[in-house]
């Protein structure tokens, strides 16, 4: 057993001295032959008086030739990757239920919910995109409104229903060592009637990155790039959302828009700017306060300036936001749009805190019938906790106080506020399965409506 042991120890330092031969003058290579023929310690004790032979010489040409023919492959792979292509993309696949019609407004027939408002044809109360089921911000049904002809891709009626919530793809080009182009495609298949399809898609990125310095935490981008207002929109997508549903304020801050954008790291990355001038607002497509393409000259500025200050394995990043221009939809001498607010982020190991504040106001245009916001204050505050490396559970209560009016035709009055819990259990970064439970409430003097939802996603990215 003693010899076992001492043959067992020569041997490992034997490969120790094998290991220190590679960034040694060639003798000292020898040493592993005589090892792997050490029959006993008095042979292994012999080999100490050998000379080195031509071993070592054939090792150290070999280890050469190895070393050679590395850095022709990364030489190759190198001036590949100037302009490397990568296809990406997710499905998500998910299953609701909600109280009611699935809508979340009602209609104030004959004015007796709010008198005061007598003037306007049509009062509604409550929030059209309340029952939201999905990252993309889809509402269970659109209700029936009268006097207006909307696209309601879901229609559920507050049924149980399956639902193929998105397939997206993607494309990342290199363009050379300082240019990149992202692209971004999402097919959504719905039900189609009257022998027409309900399928549809849309491009919610096309954009031209470009990195001027050589240090590349300065970025110019062109073409339809993500919005600069908040933190919400980094994780509007399915596979970067914690849980599922976006919040109240996310209308008006998570789409993108046509324009160009640029965005910087100061100070040792802790100081963060961004500013962009788009067509448009970086409102969400489906909502009143947007436009792909733009009815005026007057463009809109946006900025948003962070502090990040990490600590420990934690960071801290505060910062305010803010938009301003000529409304979308109206003409040159149409009315300006703003929003201003302020968003925190805490992000831990296992314990993120989001928050985020926000106000704003649209003036509408009688003659062009576009709709008015007056958006007197939303926010929400999120803590999204890991809870093992599968398990994680959120939650989220969030307020919404706005009115949207469109001239004297029709007005909604929404003073709504929301909770929500989740859990989700994530089997690997790519796999996730996600549920959800949301109760909306009304308050003031907004009546309530039952309009709870209940939501579930399975996303698998690629």
């Amino acid at each position: 057993m003693k010899l076992r042991i001492i043959s067992v120890g020569l041997g490992i330092g034997a490969g120790l001295v094998a290991v220190t031969a590679a960034a040694q003058p060639a003798p000292l290579a020898a040493a592993p032959a005589a090892a792997r023929t050490a029959p006993s310690v008095d042979a292994d004790e012999s080999d100490d008086d050998a000379a080195p032979g031509g071993d070592g010489a054939a090792l150290a040409s070999k280890v050469q030739e190895l070393e050679d023919k590395l850095a022709a492959v990364q030489s190759k792979q190198n001036q590949k990757s100037q302009f490397p292509i990568k296809i990406t993309g997710y499905g998500d696949l998910g299953a609701f239920a909600t109280q009611g019609d699935g809508s979340g407004f009602r209609r104030d027939i004959g004015h007796t919910m709010f008198p005061t408002r007598d003037n306007f044809g049509w009062v509604f109360y409550g929030d059209l995109l309340a029952t939201q089921i999905n990252s993309r911000g889809d509402v269970a049904d659109l209700g029936q409104a009268p006097g207006v002809d909307r696209f309601d891709s879901v229609h559920s009626g507050g049924k149980l229903t399956f639902l193929v919530n998105e397939l997206n793809l993607g494309i990342k080009a290199g363009l050379g060592p300082t240019a990149l182009f992202t692209g971004s495609v999402n097919f959504t298949p719905r039900a189609g009637s009257n022998f027409s399809l309900g399928d549809s898609f849309d491009v919610d990125i096309a954009q031209l990155e470009w990195m001027p310095t050589d240090d590349g935490k300065t970025s110019i981008f062109v073409g339809k790039v993500d919005s600069v207002i908040g933190h919400e929109y980094k994780s509007r997508k399915a596979p970067d959302r914690f849980g599922i549903t976006p919040s109240l304020v996310a209308r008006y801050t998570t789409g993108t828009a046509v324009g160009i954008k640029a965005r910087t790291l100061l100070l040792g990355d802790k100081l963060i700017l961004a500013a962009a001038v788009t067509n448009g607002s970086f409102g969400t497509e489906q909502f009143h306060f947007f436009q792909e393409t733009d009815s005026n000259n007057f463009k809109t500025v946006s900025g948003r300036a962070a502090l990040r200050l990490p600590f420990g394995n934690s960071t801290f990043e505060v910062g305010p936001s803010g938009q301003w221009g000529t409304q979308d939809g109206t003409p040159d001498n149409g009315g300006k749009m703003w929003f201003a607010g302020v968003d925190a982020e805490l992000i831990m190991p296992r314990l993120g805190l989001k928050a985020q504040w926000l106000k704003g106001k649209a003036p509408g245009d009688d003659v062009t019938m576009t709709y008015g916001l007056d958006l007197k204050q939303g926010g929400y505050v999120e803590a999204d906790v890991i809870v093992t490396p599968i398990i994680g559970v959120l939650g989220r209560a969030e307020f919404r106080d706005a009115e949207v009016r469109q001239g004297l035709e029709r007005l909604y009055i929404t003073k709504n506020w929301r909770a929500t819990v989740g859990a989700r259990l994530m089997f690997n970064p790519n796999a996730v399965i996600k549920a959800e439970y949301s109760h909306n409430g009304e308050y003031g003097d907004s009546p309530g409506i039952p309009d709870d939802v209940v939501t579930t996603s399975a996303v698998m990215a690629f």
